[in-house]
């Protein structure tokens, strides 16, 4: 119990002059994607290329991108890159999660795009009652396009955050720790309800 408090302490005191950078990611995987589309495209910023982006193979549910962080950091925004003219494909509505792992993930935003040219950055929820977290995983999800029964595009995305080890190791002891108090909780729980139903 003690090493916990004085995790707690140390990353929130560290949180207070954090050292925040674009930071290195992947397409890790991804719904679908149309023709030359390719979900790597929207690791270039091409304004001016109408070729330069991801789109879905359709809009059916669910459609997404997943990005695989160069390594473990704390992310605290997001920001999308648009073509230089309006378009029906434009997100209007989306949805951000991240996570230590694609299967756990945690809702990090919900909003929309403006249906114009400028770059729009988002933050993103990196705390926990006060307690920053950390992300391996940020996944994307578009829920509408600026055009009705139009695919989702997403031209550009860039992650800002903190990747500094001396910040985010702390981070990563405290939601190791949670994360096993949650498993253990949950295994407990399941046991009790499997003894009240043979009882």
């Amino acid at each position: 119990m003690r090493v916990c408090k004085c995790v707690f302490r140390s990353c929130i005191k560290m949180a207070a002059a954090p050292d925040s950078r674009v930071l290195s990611y992947s397409v890790y995987k991804w719904s679908s994607y149309s023709s030359t589309y390719l979900p790597e495209n929207i690791l270039v910023d091409k304004p001016n290329d109408q070729s330069s982006r991801w789109s879905s193979e359709s809009n059916y549910p669910p459609q997404y991108l997943i990005l695989k962080l160069e390594r473990p950091a704390i992310v605290l925004s997001i920001t999308y890159g648009k073509y230089e003219k309006t378009h029906v494909c434009n997100l209007k509505k989306f949805k951000v999660f991240g996570g230590m792992s694609e299967e756990n993930m945690t809702e990090l935003l919900s909003s929309g795009l403006k249906n114009d040219f400028n770059k729009e950055t988002f933050t993103l929820k990196h705390k926990i009652d006060e307690q920053m977290f950390p992300c391996r995983f940020i996944k994307i999800v578009p829920l509408m396009s600026w055009g009705p029964s139009f695919n989702f595009s997403i031209w550009y995305i860039e992650l800002h955050g903190i990747e500094d080890l001396e910040v985010v190791q702390p981070c990563l002891n405290w939601y190791s720790k949670v994360s096993c108090v949650r498993t253990s909780t949950s295994i407990f729980e399941d046991e009790c309800h499997k003894e009240m139903l043979s009882s």
